[in-house]
């Protein structure tokens, strides 16, 4: 293998905001933008014509100093408002994270780590296991809320100070 100065080359695999202007020009369907943390950047996406934006911190593994994505998702649903999907990434390990999330303006949550375990568990059927637990939790979360729906929930079912 060739030795590779890991810094340049990170340098050049660096997406900007003017690579999303060229996806736009050359993909026509819809785009997602994943790892949006700031209102400023939700609206740079939308404005760059994403469809929908993922607010994630990618686990925390690519700077361990950023906030957690439960912790932005505020000011990026409060900087779209209802121009696009805004959904979330990290963090979720149990049904009171989804039901956590929803209250604070995600659309959906990305639950990669949950069915990962549950492939390497069990294959398919692991997988279906390990949605099933979220299922239920997020149910069981619902019912202690006093909250009948999940179209019900709103920020007043959590406490989201900074």
């Amino acid at each position: 293998m060739p030795l590779v100065d890991v810094a340049t080359a990170l340098a050049r695999a660096a997406v900007t905001w003017e690579d999303l202007g060229w996806l736009r020009d050359a993909w026509h369907g819809a785009i997602v933008v994943k790892g949006v943390l700031t209102g400023d950047d939700a609206r740079r996406a939308v404005d760059a014509g994403a469809a929908a934006v993922v607010v994630s911190n990618h686990g925390g593994r690519q700077l361990d100093g950023v906030p957690a994505s439960l912790r932005a998702l505020p000011d990026v649903v409060k900087a779209v408002g209802d121009r696009v999907e805004v959904l979330m990434d990290g963090g979720i390990r149990r049904g009171s994270d989804i039901v956590k999330a929803l209250c604070l303006g995600a659309r959906a949550v990305l639950v990669g780590r949950a069915y990962a375990y549950g492939l390497a568990a069990a294959g398919e059927a692991g997988v279906t296991r390990a949605l099933e637990i979220l299922r239920a939790d997020m149910e069981r979360t619902l019912q202690l809320l006093g909250c009948p729906a999940i179209a019900k929930l709103d920020p007043s079912f959590v406490d989201a100070r900074p």
